[in-house]
């Protein structure tokens, strides 16, 4: 069956009768429907990879109207060429154009088809079309060059168009001609991109439920590119209405920005990009006043939860595991001891029996009231208050939210979303769960979100080789359970199968760093690379400020941007070239066309246990940032299973 952009979701008597034919192409068909009303667009395209494309426009006006013999239709007959007219030149010369007269018959089509001096241009009667079927639209498919479909593509679907210029980017074919051609979502992107829109002309049959739509994608299967797409294409077509994308980590905000800048210079006055934490933070302060405060020093909390645990001796866990135990009360909107009696910890990573429960909820609400009387809170805690909050009119409301990186979402956090939908208001997500390394093990209904029967699974990464991917996802297939909602299998059909990633081994973290700058400089310097080229993910024990200050000193002071320092925008503004610098822990959605990885060590030799398959993501999601050339530099050697995926460098 062929795959319909945007799918036909409501379609009239004689739209079915279209469609039954279509249905009968085979899945390499795409048929794509415009979204911008205009004289000179037909109605459809018909693509496919081989036998190429054709126009189809149905005309419903009645031969009478049509026949330019006739007296009276002058009119009807100039507005009928002027149509024709306008399609055949906006139209690539080798586009086939086919006409189906469905008010005529196919002696008057005929006729009419002697009129018509229009080349390229075939003219079917309703009842033709229907009887040839598929087989016949099939048979008028023409191939076209690639600047005939990019032009075609731009002119018409010009939304889906890549929305960020990408130093990753790739298409499965291969094409070495001399020609520089634009860069498209690929079909199976595209639809995702416009489902559920609804067309210009349908807008008063919208939905009156909660519309949920999740998309889960391999890394690189371009789940950010899908929902920014979507963003803008929502923010063109309801101006009147509000658009949020919420991603988890500011990094990624400030990334797609600039690269937003520079392939737009601005953004829809409509369209809001930021992350959750700035944008519940603003929720908190509409709610309850300007003043929202929390432990600036780092080990305020735990020095806090160290004096108040005294009161429960037999208490054995540390403090590091009691905070993060208490943010999961907040995350999952615990209201008393009881309910944390029955509440699932599956995938906690230790376990409680009932009387340490009791006491791990006694010194919750201890540490929470001192907190309170210090006028602090827990960072968990604003989105838990913002959903507890006696009356939610005051909050920010939108007809449209979109989520980035949703696997890091936390229940609350999904809660606080749902409180700012409008009625009728549409909720799209876009996760990989490969990468879920942050929250909880918690299925999608556990988070309060109905996604059964809407998801769309994306198996192709367009962004990495197959060399990359394959060693990346073995790594993490060794502590991953094989859970289809947990883990995706890619798909490697047509990807470049690239070099295995590069393993250098150094005596220190000192070393990696002069390692690593030293082959980036050379690079640069040999190969004439940008610095936009490079990300440099560090973790561990690595030396940051070190690092950070070689690569300044080695490429410029102000051609590094530290993303976890110049969090808001490059140091020197938009426009430079910047090598980009990251945290392991905010990586996540960034990419790089040569990626270097420091400080790794402990992600790869891990023992067995709940923390070996966090890891084992974090892992993943940090080589998977690579789309060419992957470098990762360890001071340990890798284990005996893990060498045969490397190359030494």
């Amino acid at each position: 069956m062929a795959l319909f952009i945007p799918e036909w979701t409501r379609a009239s008597g004689r739209q079915l009768q279209l469609k039954r034919v279509l249905n009968g192409l085979d899945e390499a068909t795409v048929v794509r429907k415009p979204l911008r009303e205009e004289d000179a667009a037909p109605e459809l395209f018909i693509e496919h990879a081989q036998r190429g494309w054709l126009a189809l426009a149905v005309v419903d006006t009645p031969f009478d109207g049509l026949d330019a013999r006739q007296l009276f239709a002058v009119e009807t007959r100039t507005a009928f060429d002027a149509r024709l007219a306008a399609w055949r030149a906006a139209l690539p010369d080798a586009l086939p154009l086919l006409l189906v007269l469905w008010a005529c018959s196919e002696d008057e089509v005929s006729v009419l088809a002697a009129q018509i001096d229009a080349q390229n241009v075939r003219l079917l009667s309703r009842e033709r079309y229907l009887e040839r079927g598929a087989a016949g639209l099939a048979a008028l498919q023409r191939p076209l060059a690639a600047d005939e479909q990019d032009a075609l593509r731009t002119r018409f679907f010009p939304e889906s168009s890549i929305p960020l210029p990408s130093v990753a980017r790739r298409r499965f074919q291969r094409n070495n001609q001399a020609v520089l051609s634009g860069l498209f979502l690929d079909s199976q992107q595209e639809w995702a991109s416009k489902l559920d829109l609804d067309l210009p002309d349908e807008q008063a049959h919208t939905v009156t439920d909660l519309s949920v739509r999740l998309v889960n994608g391999v890394a690189g299967s371009g789940k950010t590119l899908i929902a920014l797409s979507r963003a803008l294409l929502l923010a063109e077509m309801h101006p009147r209405e509000r658009v949020l994308i919420l991603i988890h980590n500011t990094p990624i905000v400030a990334d797609i920005r600039e690269r937003l800048h520079r392939a737009r210079g601005s953004l829809p006055s409509n369209l809001e990009i930021t992350t959750y934490s700035a944008w519940i933070h603003r929720q908190w302060r509409r709610l309850f006043g300007p003043f929202l405060a929390m432990p600036a020093d780092p080990a305020y909390l735990p020095n806090l939860v160290r004096s108040l645990r005294t009161r429960w001796p037999d208490l054995k866990l540390a403090e590091s595991q009691l905070i993060e135990e208490f943010d999961f009360l907040n995350e999952m909107l615990v209201t008393s001891e009881a309910e944390y009696m029955d509440t699932s910890r599956a995938g906690r990573g230790f376990s409680l029996r009932a009387k340490e429960r009791r006491e791990v909820w006694r010194l919750f609400e201890a540490v929470t009231e001192a907190l309170q009387l210090a006028g602090l809170r827990m960072w968990s805690a604003v989105a838990c208050e913002v959903c507890r909050a006696p009356s939610h009119c005051a909050l920010e409301r939108y007809e449209h939210i979109l989520i980035d990186e949703a696997q890091f979402f936390a229940p609350s956090w999904f809660h606080t979303v749902k409180l700012a939908l409008k009625p009728q208001g549409r909720l799209f997500l876009c996760a990989d769960p490969n990468q879920g390394f942050m929250k909880s093990r918690l299925s999608w209904r556990n988070a309060g979100l109905d996604v059964a029967g809407r998801t769309k699974k994306l198996l192709r990464s367009y962004r990495t080789t197959q060399a990359i991917l394959h060693s990346a996802g073995t790594l993490l297939a060794r502590a991953v359970q094989a859970d289809p909602e947990h883990y995706l299998e890619p798909d490697f059909t047509g990807m470049e199968e690239g070099a295995a990633p590069i393993l250098i081994r150094v005596d220190s973290p000192q070393d990696a760093v002069d390692r690593a700058v030293n082959e980036i400089v050379e690079l640069v310097t040999t190969r004439g690379l940008p610095l936009s080229t490079f990300l440099v993910i560090y973790g561990g024990d690595t030396p940051k400020q070190l690092l950070y200050r070689r690569l300044c000193a080695a490429l410029g002071a102000k051609r590094v941007w530290w993303l976890n320092k110049d969090k808001k925008q490059p140091p020197e503004g938009y426009g430079p070239d910047y090598l980009r610098l990251a945290n392991l822990e905010t990586a996540t959605g960034l990419e790089g066309g040569a990626v270097f990885l420091l400080g790794v060590e402990g992600l790869l030799n891990v023992e067995e246990g709940d923390a070996r398959e966090a890891d084992a993501r974090k892992l993943y999601m940090a080589m998977t940032r690579a789309s060419h050339r992957l470098v990762m530099l360890t001071t340990e050697p890798v284990p005996p299973d893990a060498q045969p995926l490397f190359r030494a460098g």
